[in-house]
């Protein structure tokens, strides 16, 4: 463990003094000094499985199978054209990673807790290939800038003649999601049908995690399917697998579960003179999926929504597409086809019934903005909604992403911040919304009740990538964890805890140049209280171009231990940790 990590405990005191320290952190140009070049770019594949060091103790109970993804490296060499450079950090890619935790084997250190095995694989290796071997990306990208040489027309063309295969998918995990038809799944049958037992697994020491089925998705409507072990590419399978009203081009790259059924819940937009969006439900005991309603709103990019006991709901922010969801056809890319931020137009809420057929209950309206993710939702004594999420006053926060900007190329970084009013609407917002029992179902042509503001806490007390205990999703939650920035570097640079009663704030912070990934938390078996449990964060230490997998204390947020690399790990997405016996912790 490093003598340098700090854990901090802030106030609502302290709020506007940390909001300075933010605005003079960029002011001064702090981040140039925070090296984070590993976790973009020269990434490579650790096929594995390789054994890590582990320093300080992992606990025991939390053996099972983490998996990270998000985008690896920025760049393709050897294509058609040279080297061929991603432009933007979410078309980087696809990097999948596991990390196998261990209990301790006969004559292995009980005191050391656990052994971690790590390995990773790209698993879209076509994309890869048709890139080397057209110079270009034909699959939709979020905000890969088109070649100028590259007309209008020939865009259109390669969307329409796009090969479906070559999708380029790694943005969040999803462990044995029902409905969807699996190649792993088919080849287990088969295997029980012949008589034969489970393909050779080389020398990984496999934890008695049960991963039938590894689906991995982003903000298309498409998922892929990798096998649990290998992390090799098997199959794309599209939301009209499930239903074919989901024929739609986009949809959510996170789902919600139901924790109690296992059913899982998304929608799918389908644009047109007005975009349509499905939301449905897929059933966990049957496979059945249902559209549980439909309504039309402006086509937009949305990456999240929210679940309670009795709803789904959807917040359309601004991020509208233009020419109602076609541009994007044009286009090929999602963030070019964005209309620009109107901050006169509404972010609109609709609610639908998941339990009695009812579509559509309630629609609402709330200032213009934007959010990549929600926290939670639950529903009060009251009958209202509530829902929390992490705001941005308008859609620049994308912009920020891309790879010039974040790695400082040719002082992109520096003319980007530079801007006052751009750096303050790139700063995340913590807010609760509460659409009140009382505006559901207001008649058709009557005026739209709004969404009330009821919580709102700010960077750098706030940040984004935010988890909870899994536990308490559709329930009243009180800690939110998340991934803050403090102007240090040009992402994240610490991982804080916020208590939504208090206002107080735990932060933790690695040595300079120390870059945490999304905290995913794990309860501990017999927990007394929401944060018994801890955090696992994949942390990458930009200085020596390593990193490690770090365990918190999450009630505390002080380090237990780590487990350490000799090479650097790309700064990830998302993740799910699937325990021994097959519980899913997030």
């Amino acid at each position: 463990m490093d003598s340098n990590d700090t854990t901090t405990r802030l106030t609502a005191a302290d709020e506007k003094a940390s909001a300075q320290k933010l605005r003079q952190n960029y002011a001064r140009e702090a981040f140039p000094d925070w090296p984070n070049e590993a976790g973009f770019d020269g990434l490579t594949e650790h096929r594995g499985p390789i054994g890590l060091q582990v320093k300080g103790t992992i606990p025991a109970w939390a053996a099972g199978s983490l998996f990270r993804t998000g985008p690896g490296d920025c760049k393709v060499e050897n294509t058609k054209v040279g080297t061929f450079n991603i432009t933007h950090w979410f078309d980087g890619i696809a990097h999948l990673h596991r990390f196998d935790i261990l209990p301790p084997g006969e004559g292995d250190n009980a005191a050391s807790g656990v052994r971690v095995q790590y390995s990773s694989r790209r698993p879209t290796e076509a994309f890869v290939k048709d890139i080397q071997a057209t110079g270009m990306i034909r699959a939709l990208s979020f905000g890969q800038r088109a070649d100028p040489c590259v007309g209008m027309f020939s865009k259109f063309m390669t969307m329409f003649k796009r090969p479906e295969c070559y999708e380029n998918i790694g943005v969040t995990v999803h462990a044995n999601l029902p409905g969807l038809p699996s190649v792993a799944e088919k080849r287990k049958q088969q295997q029980q049908k012949s008589g034969a037992g489970p393909t050779d697994q080389g020398h990984r020491a496999v934890p008695a995690t049960k991963i039938d089925k590894l689906f991995l998705a982003t903000d298309t409507s498409w998922f892929c399917e990798v096998d649990p072990e290998t992390m090799q590419e098997l199959a794309f399978v599209n939301y009209a697998k499930l239903h074919p009203e989901l024929k739609g081009l986009t949809g959510p790259a996170h789902i919600q579960h139901d924790e109690e059924t296992g059913d899982y819940y998304s929608f799918n937009i389908d644009f047109g003179p007005a975009a349509t969006f499905r939301v449905f439900q897929v059933s966990a005991a049957t496979g059945r999926t249902t559209i549980l309603g439909k309504f039309a709103s402006k086509g937009g990019y949305i990456h999240s929504f929210f679940l309670t006991q009795n709803y789904v709901v959807v917040c359309v922010p601004v991020a509208h597409f233009k020419l109602a969801g076609a541009q994007v056809l044009l286009e090929g890319c999602q963030l070019e086809a964005w209309k620009e931020f109107d901050p006169s137009e509404p972010c609109r809420w609709y609610v639908v019934d998941r339990r009695h057929g009812r579509g559509v209950v309630g629609r609402f309206e709330s200032p213009a903005g934007f959010f990549f993710h929600s926290v939670n939702a639950f529903e009060n004594d009251e009958g209202d909604v509530l829902c929390d999420l992490v705001w941005y006053r308008d859609n620049a926060i994308v912009s920020s992403m891309y790879y010039d900007v974040l790695l400082n190329r040719d002082n992109a970084g520096k003319v980007f911040w530079a801007d006052r009013q751009k750096k303050l609407n790139c700063f995340p917002t913590l807010v609760r919304y509460r659409l009140a029992k009382s505006g559901m179902g207001a008649a058709k042509g009557s005026k739209v009740p709004a969404a009330s503001l009821d919580f709102e806490l700010h960077a750098p007390h706030a940040g984004d990538m935010p988890t909870i205990n899994p536990r308490y999703a559709c329930k009243r939650h009180r800690y939110v964890y998340c991934l803050n920035n403090r102007g240090r570097s040009t992402l994240f640079d610490g991982l804080a805890k916020v208590d939504m009663e208090t206002r107080d704030v735990l932060m933790w912070a690695g040595p300079p140049g120390h870059s945490p990934g999304e905290a995913i938390f794990l309860g501990r078996p017999g927990a007394e209280g929401e944060d018994d449990g801890v955090l696992l964060s994949v942390v990458l230490d930009g200085e020596n171009k390593k990193s490690y997998l770090l365990c918190l204390d999450a009630r505390t947020m002080t380090e237990l231990g780590r487990a350490e690399c000799e090479f650097a790990i790309a700064i990830g997405l998302h993740g799910q940790h699937v325990r021994v016996g097959g519980g899913q912790s997030s």
